[in-house]
């Protein structure tokens, strides 16, 4: 379970942040809240990985610990998930 906590945070972050950028965006559909959760799991272990290749780690930037860990995971999917949601909408439109 706790590797794939990670992956949901990222999800969840996706799921919230990617709708509502989509709106801001000017997209419409019901793909927003899909899109935000597939965005998140993807773009949020892209930006993980990103990050971490350019040796710049969120979560030690914040503070560290166990629950830094978790925000940054749910900040990274939110990211992602607010990318595609935005790519999304700017298809839709």
């Amino acid at each position: 379970m706790q590797d794939l906590l990670p992956l949901l945070l990222n999800g969840v972050g996706g799921a919230v942040l990617g709708p509502i950028l989509m709106k801001l965006a000017g997209g419409k559909g019901g793909l927003g809240t899909i899109m935000g959760l597939i965005g998140g799991v993807v773009g949020g272990v892209g930006v993980g990985q990103a990050t971490g290749f350019a040796g710049f780690d969120l979560a030690s930037l914040m503070g560290g610990g166990d629950m830094m860990r978790m925000l940054a995971n749910l900040i990274e999917g939110g990211v992602g998930g607010g990318i595609l949601g935005v790519l999304a909408g700017k298809i839709a439109k």
